[in-house]
């Protein structure tokens, strides 16, 4: 994956791509329409994408299609580390305790977090 951030235009742009594999500049426009973004906003972001080696584009005719190269899974991964370096100095146990502590859960959203620390414990104690 690219090494260089996806910033928040950025990321709007993605997650329309995302969903929609192969698409075009103008229908981009089309889904960004309440940000009132211009078309050549539209293709600044993709240009900076493209070079970011995040998307990339095949042309049919006169038309260019844009597709992801890296998948949202990816991306998140890498702004997930890269916040957690930066706020808690790589310790993903104290982001994790930091979110447990100073966030409201359900009920029900507790027992799901036990359910995935449980099965995470067990997955590490067969490694």
């Amino acid at each position: 994956m690219s090494k260089q951030k996806i910033s928040e235009a950025e990321w709007k742009v993605m997650d329309i791509i995302w969903n929609s594999e192969n698409i075009l500049a103008s229908d981009i426009a089309a889904q960004l329409v309440e940000k009132n973004w211009s078309i050549q906003t539209i293709k600044t972001l993709l240009s900076r994408l493209v070079n970011k080696n995040i998307i990339n584009f095949k042309k049919e005719g006169k038309a260019y299609k844009y597709y992801p190269v890296v998948s949202r899974e990816e991306c998140v991964k890498k702004e997930r580390e890269n916040f957690i370096q930066k706020v808690f100095k790589g310790s993903k146990k104290e982001f994790l305790a930091n979110f447990i502590k100073n966030e409201n859960f359900t009920k029900e959203e507790m027992k799901e977090l036990r359910n995935l620390i449980n099965k995470k414990g067990d997955e590490s104690e067969l490694h």
